[in-house]
């Protein structure tokens, strides 16, 4: 009888051990590495090929954990990267190893296609070791979401002659390849109107809108950082037709 005493409490003894250790710091299951192990070495776990859209981000857990050596600083960078995108390590870099932190990639208006970037990282003895991945950068799911921003319209007009106005676009939130313009002819925020946009001709269409009394209406033609547009503006005591681009601020 006795002996199942013991062996009853033993085993409530391990499920208390393993209680604590499950309560404790989340750390990663790695050998311990003594200071004195030889040189400074260390590897980057976790890097792994990814996608996104032309404007977003991914995020993805990565160790840098230590090999050998007394621990020193590694920092690490993202390199060969294509326009508009960049790589940041959150929420921490430039540590002493073993560390656990997230990759974040960020796209603002990228290129579509593969890209093979360069994930660098450095320390005084170890020197700079390299990894590659492969990033897919996929097209807008809302390709007006491509427009978004704040823009100046510079252009003429048949009455009015120059224009030199701040505009802002953004993008419909219920109506896809839609947008909105804010600011166009008066740079006056609180007048917007709205145009469809042809992602395949990189073409848009403004289609008569009265908008504070004023009538609009005018077509055109865009890229990532500009949009060319012809439109009338027409009301009881306004008739102009315009010819603007709008660039990128």
């Amino acid at each position: 009888m006795r002996s199942k005493q013991y062996l009853y409490m033993a085993v409530l003894a391990v499920i208390s051990i393993v209680a604590v250790i499950s309560c404790g710091k989340d750390t990663p299951l790695s050998p311990y590495v003594p200071e004195d192990s030889g040189k400074f070495d260390y590897k980057v776990n976790g890097l792994k090929d990814t996608s996104l859209e032309r404007i977003g981000e991914v995020r993805s857990l990565i160790f840098v954990e230590k090999l050998a050596g007394k621990s020193e600083t590694v920092l690490l960078t993202g390199e060969d990267l294509p326009e508009g995108m960049e790589v940041r390590f959150d929420p921490v870099n430039s540590e002493k190893p073993s560390f656990n932190t997230s990759m974040v990639i960020k796209n603002v208006r990228v290129k579509e296609g593969t890209y093979k970037i360069k994930i660098k990282g450095a320390s005084a003895t170890a020197g700079i070791d390299n990894y590659y991945i492969n990033v897919t950068v996929l097209p807008y799911t809302n390709p007006a979401d491509g427009l978004a921003g704040s823009f100046t319209e510079t252009g003429a007009c048949s009455t009015k002659g120059s224009v030199n106005d701040n505009v802002n676009i953004v993008s419909d939130d219920t109506v896809k390849n839609r947008i909105h313009i804010k600011g166009l002819f008066s740079g006056v925020m609180t007048n917007i109107i709205y145009a469809n946009i042809d992602p395949k001709t990189n073409t848009l269409d403004i289609p008569v809108q009265t908008v504070n009394s004023v009538s609009y209406s005018g077509d055109g033609t865009y890229d990532d950082d500009k949009l060319i547009i012809n439109y009338t503006v027409s009301g009881i005591t306004i008739n102009e037709s315009c010819t603007s681009t709008i660039t990128r601020n």
